[in-house]
């Protein structure tokens, strides 16, 4: 039996349509998100002395304190802890700090313990760029998915447009929106294309990694997924759980000072400390060198080992180690990281215009989507709205990470669904206008605990940051109620 596409009945097709467009909205949504969000984790540790500008800063601290640190939380604990770390001060996070897998404390520069981290706007920045809020495994894989979807993008608009580069500079601003639309797309998608290919790869890397494991590990690795990585990163020694006293943490930087002048302790951890079968190791960062960082262990008397290899191994272990700081530009300082943030803001503008020229093809031909437009507009400025009332409710509301999770996707749903449903209700104008508010209300909750605080530049910059953007997005909104009509496709602030 021939079965005739023309035959079908029409209301399956158009429902296959609707479906068709619901899924290329919500893909086109969650890339969306994802560069917002992946701009703001940029600044991911910004923000966390941003919540918190009250703890002590410093810019090194001596080994004695930052084992009297280790020892004054360990000493505390009801249970002792599978893994347990140190995080001794760099230049991007100036602080002293002791966690377990569950908990972080902060130290001054003595080493004594004065307040346990509180930052669950950075914590949720991680929690939805990694995972999009879902368990680890399904969320990574789908963060990784839309990598792979983003880095195709990349690759076939260029393809598809053989002037895309003869017309690099061209930027027609009073011409038709579809032109402006399009010129401000292709112009952002060249000037800053070798930027979103990387930024695609190196997440859909890092996104399918447990995915690749967990396929591979049964015929690579005897079905051991949770050492499929072990060749890379090192193993953790099992041993005897009989009490024994922490492995010396100040002999150890000592001894690490010593052998190794010319690159920086960062993180101290433990896997099953104050045991004698503990394992510690030392994470070192390598000035210069897109890694990370490398592991060098050490034992119970603080003598060192030999570093694990991903500054000087194998050339796919330096690769691997290298796609953490290429994805979120970790690896230059500040003027790095603000470089990164303003090439995530092209991306973004990059995924809104991309959608927007399609629905406004749609419309010049006939075939408008009103709902969808609607829809879109709700995504594009409503995601701002929504991760500003985040933050706002992490200072005047609740820490609590499910909560704020809920808080986000109801208001981001909610907008969207109010929009398709309701015309001229969710429009461009009010969610600027909307995002304007409670930023400023944000930094008004927030003004004195900063004011009140020792100095902390990260805080300051943070929130002059965030000024900024209010004071942006208040004239864009001013700007909209100059122009006819609040219910049309979407800008991407053009």
């Amino acid at each position: 039996m021939n079965l005739k596409w023309s035959r079908l009945p029409s209301g399956l097709v158009s429902s296959m349509l609707s479906g068709h467009l619901t899924l290329g909205l919500a893909a086109s949504a969650l890339l969306y998100i994802l560069c917002l969000t992946g701009t703001a984790m940029v600044f991911h540790e910004e923000f966390a002395r941003w919540e918190q500008p009250q703890v002590p800063e410093m810019d090194s601290v001596a080994p004695a304190a930052a084992a009297r640190a280790a020892q004054s939380v360990l000493s505390e604990l009801e249970e002792a802890p599978h893994h347990f770390y140190v995080g001794l001060p760099t230049p991007t996070n100036p602080r002293l700090w002791v966690a377990t897998s569950e908990r972080t404390w902060f130290a001054d520069s003595q080493g004594s313990i004065v307040v346990e981290a509180d930052h669950e706007w950075a914590h949720f920045l991680e929690k939805i760029h990694y995972y999009l809020t879902l368990p680890t495994l399904p969320g990574l894989t789908l963060v990784g998915i839309l990598g792979v979807l983003m880095a195709g993008l990349c690759l076939s608009g260029l393809l598809a447009h053989p002037r895309l580069f003869r017309d690099a500079f061209r930027l027609r601003l009073k011409s038709s929106r579809r032109l402006v639309q399009a010129d401000l797309h292709n112009r952002l998608s060249v000037w800053a294309f070798p930027f979103h290919l990387v930024i695609a790869l190196t997440g859909a890397a890092l996104g399918l990694s447990l995915l690749v494991a967990a396929v591979f590990a049964p015929v690579v690795n005897d079905g051991e997924t949770a050492t499929f990585f072990d060749p890379i990163f090192g193993s953790e020694v099992e041993g005897a759980d009989t009490p024994a006293p922490l492995a010396d943490i100040e002999a150890a930087l000592v001894n690490f000072e010593r052998a190794h002048p010319d690159v920086r302790a960062w993180v101290i951890s433990f896997h099953d400390p104050a045991t004698e079968g503990q394992s510690a190791e030392i994470l070192a960062y390598h000035p210069r060198r897109l890694i990370f960082g490398d592991y060098v262990g050490f034992d119970a008397a603080g003598r060192l080992g030999e570093w694990t290899g991903l500054s000087d191994g194998e050339i796919g272990q330096q690769v691997v180690a290298s796609l953490y700081p290429l994805h979120f530009g970790s690896f230059g300082g500040l003027p790095v990281k603000i470089l990164y943030g303003l090439l995530g803001l092209a991306a973004c503008s990059v995924v809104a215009t991309g959608l927007n020229i399609w629905l406004v093809k749609r419309r010049q031909s006939g075939r408008p989507v009103p709902a969808f437009e609607r829809a879109w507009t709700a995504t594009v400025w409503g995601a701002p709205l929504a991760l500003s009332a985040v933050a706002l409710a992490d200072l005047a509301v609740t820490r609590e990470l499910p909560w704020l999770i809920a808080l986000f996707w109801t208001l981001q749903l909610g907008l969207i669904a109010l929009a398709m449903t309701i015309p001229g209700l969710i429009g461009k104008r009010r969610l600027l206008w909307a995002t304007t508010a409670v930023l400023l209300l944000t930094l008004g909750w927030h003004s004195p605990d900063l004011v009140t605080g020792p100095a902390n530049p990260a805080a300051w910059g943070v929130s002059l940051a965030l000024l900024a953007a209010a004071v942006i997005l208040g004239r864009m909104g001013l700007r909209e109620s100059g122009r006819a009509g609040d219910d049309r496709v979407s800008g991407s602030g053009a």
